[in-house]
């Protein structure tokens, strides 16, 4: 019976931790921008779905492009400034068959990050999915 005792009392002894032994996580902000752009020389709208961590849900709306007085087409950006997640995950596609290319840019802290394009065809969408680890 005295071992059993001792035992528990060794276990209950080094189990225990105090807040010195814990460490506080940190999380690292990053800016993030996405770009996207087309080769579309007349009306062009895409779709665009990314996970929205703060809601738990994924967020999709359409965004049409503005063309200048040139007829080049404007980039769409949008920014996420201090992103926290390690994670980026979405998809952009052009809900129609043009073949002009669609693009993706993503800038982390100003340095690209990834750059995706695709160009869709008499019976297939333009899409780009832009899944990755920020960390990486």
């Amino acid at each position: 019976m005295k071992k059993v005792t001792l035992l528990i009392t060794f276990f209950s002894i080094f189990s225990c931790t105090t807040s010195s032994d814990i460490k506080e996580i940190e999380y690292t902000t990053k800016d993030v921008e996405i770009i996207f752009s087309t080769t579309e020389p007349n009306h062009d709208e895409i779709m665009i779905t990314y996970y929205d961590i703060d809601l738990a849900t994924d967020v999709s709306a359409p965004y049409e492009f503005r063309y200048d007085t040139n007829g080049n087409s404007l980039p769409i950006k949008i920014i996420f400034d201090n992103y926290k997640y390690k994670f980026l995950d979405g998809e952009v596609f052009r809900n129609n068959f043009s073949t002009a290319e669609l693009k993706v840019e993503v800038y982390v802290e100003e340095k690209l990050f990834l750059e995706e394009a695709s160009k869709g065809t008499s019976n297939t969408f333009a899409r780009v999915k832009f899944n990755f680890n920020l960390n990486d």
